[in-house]
């Protein structure tokens, strides 16, 4: 529909609210969500939105307003029906249940309890209504600038681990085998992986996967190239061209993140970079530049026990560094 949500909002819900619920007001704050709140207004959409509270509040008054706002909706509403509603919530439900921490100066805020669909839709949604600018806020707060960057680090490297040493591997078998709905499901994963690591080098929050590749074409104008051959992997028929544009993207991430330093603690180019990738997970690496030398301790603690140097990841996993070699063990190989 080409109605607008703002003007269905001032003219429709609002004047409901005032007549109805008037004590609401002051502490009641509004964010438009779902595709109407990120402006793609179309026939195919619903109207989502939800309105916030102060949890005592809330608890008081919710109810009353959620069935007033319930028959509007059932009576006015200009959108598909199926899939619309307003929303009445307590203020604590935000940032998936951290709001309260994020609305103080605290420094330890939990960044990583709360999704990056989630940061998305704090920073990208339509704030209809805010007095006390409490979503204004929040927004400001969970800026992309404001989080922490061992914390992008650490999401990039984890992302491009899962990218590389799992699911490519695993598509490669996959289409090596002919099991193609194997292949299918893989590549659904695969392009997930490949659209939020472009969200990723650019420090950016990425949505439900309802609007993934229509946001990637919002990043700076440098992801434009990679937005087309993530395309051209979908429009390719042949598998194993398919798996070669993958690996072409991939090059061009590793280029990228060279280039800007994205992950200096990951040689992205080794020549054994799934083991560099899962040791950088494994050990860390975003906050701890010096993870290599706790394999080469291992590894000297394995030869000096007599086993081979590929056996390192045994003292790695027991935590056998500081103990003395073990000249008995059986295992030389």
């Amino acid at each position: 529909m080409s109605v607008e949500v703002t003007e269905y909002f001032e003219s429709t819900v609002m004047p409901m609210i005032r007549n109805r619920h008037s004590e609401v007001l002051p502490e009641m704050s509004v964010m438009i969500l779902g595709s109407v709140g990120l402006g793609i207004d179309d026939e195919l959409s619903d109207m989502e939105a939800a309105v916030y509270l102060n949890d005592l509040v809330w608890k008081k008054s919710g109810g009353q307003l959620q069935l007033s706002l319930n028959d509007c909706l059932f009576e006015t509403n200009p959108w598909r029906k199926d899939g619309s509603v307003i929303s009445v919530y307590p203020l604590s439900w935000l940032l998936d249940g951290h709001a309260k921490k994020f609305l103080t100066d605290a420094s330890d805020l939990p960044w990583e309890s709360v999704s990056f669909e989630t940061l998305f839709t704090m920073q990208e949604s339509l704030i209809f209504y805010d007095p006390q600018r409490t979503l204004q806020r929040l927004r400001e707060s969970t800026a992309p600038s404001r989080r922490p960057e061992h914390l992008w680090k650490k999401s990039l490297l984890l992302e491009f681990n899962k990218l590389v040493v799992e699911d490519l591997s695993d598509i490669k078998k996959s289409v090596m085998r002919n099991r193609m709905a194997e292949a299918h499901i893989l590549l659904g994963h695969v392009l997930e992986g490949l659209i939020h690591i472009g969200f990723l080098i650019f420090h950016k929050y990425y949505p439900w996967r309802t609007h993934l590749r229509w946001a990637f074409d919002k990043l700076p104008m440098l992801s434009s190239r990679f937005g087309s051959d993530i395309d051209l992997i979908l429009t390719t028929v042949d598998w194993y061209k398919k798996i070669e544009i993958i690996e072409v993207v991939i090059d061009a991430y590793k280029n990228f993140i060279t280039l800007n330093a994205l992950l200096p603690e990951i040689d992205i180019w080794s020549d054994d970079l799934n083991k560099e990738l899962m040791w950088g997970e494994r050990l860390k690496a975003w906050e701890t530049p010096n993870w290599r030398s706790r394999i080469t301790n291992c590894t000297k603690k394995a030869l000096e026990s007599g086993c081979a140097s590929y056996q390192f990841w045994v003292w790695s996993l027991w935590g056998w560094v500081n103990e003395k070699p073990n000249k008995s063990m059986d295992n030389k190989e």
